[in-house]
């Protein structure tokens, strides 16, 4: 009797063993493909973002036609997708309001090709400055989430790079 229970207390033991070990694994996969889903998910955002930006580049000194007006609002809705997706896959509020003021910057450079005027926001720094700065935070946020180390060692570019108009501006000559 006793050399039963012994053998049914050493399988229980052994099945629970066995069972906490593959839920700690399954808990490991489990944010390993949730890290990648984020990461991925910023990056297909950041690449619509990059298009709108891209197209912009284009077309801001030249006149703009209807079907050019059009691909910019394809690529902003496509932008807008990526953000709803990495929106519901992230954790962080962090992420998420980086992303959607990076979908609000986009747009304002949409509206500043259409000829419309800058929003309150945008006009100290311009949409182009404003929406680096809110990807630079998106990135930032979403390394943090997903663990990388020193999240916050994202390089900035100078706003010369950033924004056409600062470029053509002619630079003071130092006195």
């Amino acid at each position: 009797m006793m050399a039963a229970i012994f053998a049914l207390a050493g399988a229980l033991i052994g099945v629970l063993g066995t069972l906490a070990v593959e839920l700690a694994r399954a808990r490991t996969e489990d944010i390993r493909t949730r890290r990648e889903a984020i990461r991925l998910a910023c990056a297909d955002f950041s690449a619509a973002v990059a298009r709108i930006r891209a197209l912009v580049g284009e077309l801001s000194a030249k006149p703009v036609s209807s079907e050019q007006m059009q691909l910019l609002r394809e690529a902003h809705r496509e932008a807008r997708v990526h953000y709803e997706r990495l929106r519901l896959i992230s954790a962080s509020q962090g992420v998420q309001k980086a992303g959607r003021y990076a979908v609000r910057y986009a747009y304002g450079l949409i509206r500043q090709v259409d000829g419309k005027n800058l929003r309150d926001d945008e006009k100290e720094r311009g949409p182009w400055i404003a929406l680096h700065d809110a990807l630079i935070s998106l990135y930032a946020e979403v390394r943090r989430e997903t663990g990388v180390p020193q999240p916050d060692n994202v390089y900035r570019e100078p706003d010369e790079w950033i924004d056409p108009e600062l470029a053509r501006r002619p630079t003071a000559s130092p006195s």
